[in-house]
């Protein structure tokens, strides 16, 4: 009975061991899981970022494009730009009344002007403009001017060979331009410099300027009366010294407006500012035995002394407006 006891007792310890062992199996594997497949806390969150919208490009109007258009890109105030006049326009400019001035287009590139200074100069002014790329224009023209109702033999006259680099749009743009300078009043060929810039404020208000500048030998012509004793040592006697010298001459002209657009008729524009001319360079000096009077001794003396004379140094400063009108073909909206 006792051996039976102690069976019956061990057959239900393996029984337990045995549903033990497989409650350890089916709990192992969830052990695992929750090893396995932690909560990821460091893994960042991806954001997706819409797309930037894009604004759209405007498309002006035919109205809007004219506004937007410069018709007077040809020219600053009187210096020309690379610019060309367009083929079948004609452009008129008053300058303080006593110049006027009319350019008119031959081709899309070939232009000729004309002008009357008042009241005795006239020139005529050629122009060939050439394009190289958008903003990058170049140009070679001519200024040919001559004195009229002066007679043949007091006839003045210059010329003016020079090249034009303009770069900027017609709306804002600077111009570089070199001539060489061939005149009645000077000797050989002189160098020319000119600047000039044009600025768009509004689509109807321009910042218009220019400088041309001028550096030469400038002859002088005279004479002056130095006093010598005579032949027989006895008196002073005057004798004329001619002088014929080369002096070193500089000159600036400058010219800034203001120019104004009509809001209607954009052909038309008036332009306000002030003009200044500079000249400044050597003068001829020397010394000559001059008559004097001592009273002291009431007795005349000659005693030398030191003297200037040749071209005076100039500096001129004068309001000056300016009236543009363009007429004719207008066909340069994609300028």
């Amino acid at each position: 009975m006792k051996i039976l006891k102690w069976i019956f007792v061990l057959q239900l310890a393996a029984i337990s061991l045995s549903s033990q062992a497989q409650v350890n199996q089916s709990a192992a594997p969830d052990e695992e899981e929750e090893i396995a497949s932690p909560k990821d806390t460091s893994r960042k969150k991806l954001i997706k970022i819409p797309p930037i919208p894009t604004i759209p490009k405007k498309v002006l109007s035919y109205e809007d494009s004219i506004a937007q258009i410069n018709h007077h890109a040809s020219r600053y105030i009187f210096a020309p730009s690379a610019y060309p006049i367009n083929k079948g326009s004609f452009y008129y400019q008053n300058y303080d009344v006593l110049l006027n001035d009319v350019q008119m287009g031959i081709t899309d590139q070939l232009g000729v002007g004309i002008g009357y200074a008042f009241p005795l100069f006239m020139y005529l002014t050629p122009k060939y403009s050439m394009p190289i790329r958008k903003n990058h224009t170049l140009a070679v023209g001519d200024i040919a001017g001559f004195s009229v109702f002066t007679g043949t033999e007091n006839m003045m006259w210059l010329n003016t060979f020079y090249g034009m680099y303009t770069l900027g749009s017609p709306q804002n743009n600077v111009s570089l331009g070199l001539g060489m300078l061939r005149s009645s009043e000077a000797d050989g060929s002189l160098a020319v410099t000119n600047v000039s810039g044009m600025y768009s404020i509004t689509p109807n208000f321009y910042f218009v300027g220019e400088a041309w500048f001028n550096n030469r030998n400038r002859k002088f012509v005279s004479g002056y009366d130095d006093w010598q004793y005579d032949d027989i040592k006895m008196a002073y006697a005057p004798k004329n010294i001619p002088v014929n010298a080369m002096l070193k001459r500089s000159t600036l002209f400058t010219s800034v407006q203001f120019r104004i657009i009509g809001h209607k008729q954009r052909t038309t524009a008036w332009s306000f500012g002030v003009s200044s001319y500079w000249e400044h360079g050597d003068q001829y000096k020397y010394t000559a035995t001059v008559p004097g009077w001592d009273n002291t001794t009431g007795q005349p003396t000659y005693l030398p002394q030191e003297f200037t004379i040749g071209p005076k140094n100039i500096f001129l400063f004068i309001p000056s407006f300016t009236y543009v009108k363009k007429i004719g073909d207008m066909n340069d909206v994609s300028r």
